[in-house]
């Protein structure tokens, strides 16, 4: 017998889902910061650039020489973007600057006369100012304090332009947004924890059913159903769970009756061996004391033992009578057969069943007479019978030379007849010992006898009588049995109520 397989934790399955989303959710998380680290102070350069030449293009499509029509856009632009704005002539004279806009002293309208740029330091691609207009350079104050990423262009008026974002807001932009990424990636992680938590239940949860009902089937228990209704893979695999364990039921019902069935055909197939044993073994009983008999005398006649007629004649009726022994039996077990093969067809009239029972009582007169027996007939009312009479006749013949067998000298036997809405039944009782109730049914066997001192045995002792009768019941589809009554045993037959 092969080892069950170790059996795996039910959330197994569940955990490894957990395990997944977890994992996905820290790669994921674990990109973001990388991507932040190696990416994000490219990006937002890119970004800025992108809005320094986005201003540069308006200023340089609307600015005609007169900054004052500009005056309002420049201040939109400086206080959306942060971008610091410078405009100089050709001769270096500042036209428009942020700070200029805000600071009109004396002292630094000089300082800035001076150096237009103040005090920053800066380097820029010349080639690339006079082939696109613009070109980008990293600024810087002269005291290392502060940086710009700026942009320096030529407008269309030939003025010089210099649009410029400090660099520290980078710095601080990406200090900030490491931190709340770490923050928003923890709190992400534990949602995406919690979340498939449940999800994976809910996920799994069909699959640990799917497999406590496949246990169930495997250990022969047909009682589990999944009880899912999702529309997916799962419910449908789920329904196919159920249709394997219904097709099974029926097909393990389907053969525990074919077993069932076959343990009877085979008991009943004994049950017939033994019935045939036993019948070839009481036949040959039966036979050979008669055989034996005959044989003997047979013998002595031929070699001349007996000395007189007298003994001649003695001989040669024994010889006679067990040949009707032999004939008798032989007569009987043939007529047992061809009702038993449905041969003989019952020839069916109507008579009446108090003729039936005075005639079985006028051809026993002389056996219960010899007892000194009462044989009483007023119980046999006037029905009618359809039936063979002959039939009828030997089985009532047969029951009343038991009665007369196993009745105690100066007893009674009763034959009488009822009715119901169906039947007509027509028994014999009789006075003496009565039957143990397992040995009811064994009597109608063939060949079944018991104990001569307390029971009655069928037709002339060999057996065969009660046989006899259940056949002729039988093939007038009516009953027969027998039960004790109070001072005796009472036999009975059952004929259905028929017309022609």
């Amino acid at each position: 017998m092969n080892a069950r397989p170790k059996r795996r934790g039910r959330q197994s399955l569940r955990f490894r889902f957990f395990s997944a989303v977890a994992f996905a959710a820290a790669v994921f998380i674990g990109v973001m910061l990388v991507l932040n680290v190696l990416f994000f102070h490219s990006f937002y350069l890119l970004q800025k650039k992108n809005s320094l030449v986005h201003a540069y293009n308006s200023i340089n499509e609307q600015y005609n020489g007169d900054i004052s029509i500009l005056q309002d856009n420049l201040k939109q632009m400086e206080n959306n973007n942060n971008i610091r704005i410078s405009i100089l002539n050709n001769y270096g004279t500042y036209i428009y600057d942020t700070i200029f806009a805000h600071d009109r002293s004396t002292a630094f309208l000089d300082s800035m006369m001076q150096n237009p740029f103040g005090e920053m330091l800066y380097v820029y691609d010349s080639r690339e100012l006079e082939r696109k207009g613009y070109t980008f350079s990293t600024l810087n104050d002269a005291d290392g304090s502060t940086a710009y990423v700026a942009l320096i262009g030529i407008l269309r008026t030939g003025d010089t332009i210099l649009l410029r974002v400090p660099t520290a807001a980078l710095r601080e932009n990406q200090s900030v947004n490491f931190i709340f990424l770490m923050i928003s990636g923890l709190l992400a992680l534990l949602a995406c924890l919690i979340a498939g938590f449940f999800i994976g239940g809910h996920f799994t949860r069909p699959v640990i059913q799917m497999t406590e009902v496949a246990n169930s089937v495997a250990r022969l228990d047909f009682s589990k159903k999944y009880t899912g209704t999702d529309p997916d893979e799962l419910g449908e695999l789920g329904q196919s769970i159920n249709q394997m364990s219904e097709y099974l039921e029926s097909a393990i019902r389907d053969m525990q009756q074919m077993n069932e069935q076959l343990h009877k055909e085979i008991e009943e197939k004994q049950r017939i061996d033994d019935m045939r044993k036993e019948f070839i073994i009481n036949v040959s009983h039966d036979l050979k004391t008669p055989i034996a008999l005959i044989q003997g005398y047979a013998e002595g006649l031929r070699v001349g033992i007996n000395e007189s007629e007298e003994d001649k004649n003695y001989y040669c009726d024994i010889i006679i009578d067990e040949a009707k022994r032999m004939n008798h039996l032989v007569r009987q077990l043939l007529d047992l057969s061809r009702l038993e093969l449905g041969n003989t067809v019952p020839n069916k009239t109507d008579f009446d069943a108090y003729e039936l029972a005075e005639a079985v009582a006028g051809k026993t007169q002389v056996m219960w007479q010899e007892k000194h027996l009462h044989v009483d007939l007023s119980g046999v009312g006037a029905q009618v019978l359809h039936a063979d009479y002959d039939m009828m006749e030997r089985a009532l013949l047969n029951y009343m030379t038991n009665a007369i067998d196993h009745t105690p000298e100066g007893g009674q036997i009763h034959i009488s007849t009822s009715e119901d809405t169906r039947h007509i039944v027509m028994s014999v009782r009789n006075q003496g010992c009565q039957l143990a109730q397992e040995e009811m049914d064994k009597i109608w066997d063939k060949f079944y006898k018991l104990d001569k001192s307390r029971t009655r045995v069928s037709g002339g002792g060999s057996g065969i009588g009660l046989s006899i009768v259940r056949a002729i019941l039988t093939a007038h589809a009516g009953g027969c049995g027998v039960r004790n009554t109070e001072d005796g045993v009472e036999f009975y037959l059952s004929l259905p109520k028929e017309t022609e």
